[in-house]
């Protein structure tokens, strides 16, 4: 029988969406430690899938972490990584450290981009025929001129906060994003709809 996952990204659109949304899918893909606490209507709080930059944990409260049901993570930095020992629930997952070196090499040689974490979590679900439904969740693509993120520039993690400023930043000090950056909105977007239908995978996008 054909699964379906609901993959939740950071862009604005969350918070069109709802818990009963995220709920209904078989299984539940986020994405670099969304924010959840104050949330939690919009994307829950449950996640079997993890793709995130191991380089820059910026980890969960262990409570919040340990109670995500997590059963495999993947790091999506191009360069492997071990993980950060607070990045991990205490129940075992599966991990794979080298996923990002591999995709995002392929990326690049394919298709000219580098992949964001929320687009390599797609390719990991559209090439599998176990899925035929795929739920896009704050998938905004990092269209300059728009809102980065569901959250505002308070709650960015300490170690991104350099890039929101009125200065020459990615990201002015109101969180809109102001420069286009590797991950290229346009061809993430295309390779996004083409590839599911390249698969034939029902594409469910909040928006």
């Amino acid at each position: 029988m054909k699964k379906s996952v609901a993959i939740i990204g950071k862009g604005p659109s969350a918070k069109n969406c709802t818990k009963q949304i995220i709920d209904s899918y078989d299984q539940i893909a986020i994405c670099n430690f969304p924010p959840m606490e104050g949330y939690e209507q919009y994307i829950g709080n449950k996640a079997d899938y993890h793709f995130f930059n191991a380089h820059d944990p910026n980890p969960y409260k262990s409570e919040m972490l340990n109670n995500l049901e997590l059963k495999y993570m993947f790091n999506t930095h191009e360069i492997p990584h071990p993980g950060f020992k607070n990045c991990f629930p205490k129940n075992e997952v599966f991990y794979d450290p080298d996923y990002g070196k591999k995709t995002v090499e392929y990326f690049i040689k394919n298709y000219g981009f580098h992949p964001s974490t929320g687009t390599q979590a797609f390719y990991y679900f559209v090439t599998r025929s176990e899925y035929d439904t795929i739920g896009l969740v704050g998938f905004d693509f990092f269209k300059v001129g728009e809102k980065a993120y569901y959250y505002p520039p308070s709650e960015v993690q300490t170690s991104l906060k350099y890039l929101y400023s009125d200065n020459n930043t990615p990201f002015n000090k109101k969180g809109i994003r102001v420069q286009e950056n590797s991950h290229n909105s346009k061809k993430s977007e295309n390779f996004t709809f083409d590839s599911a239908k390249k698969y034939n995978k029902k594409l469910r996008i909040i928006k």
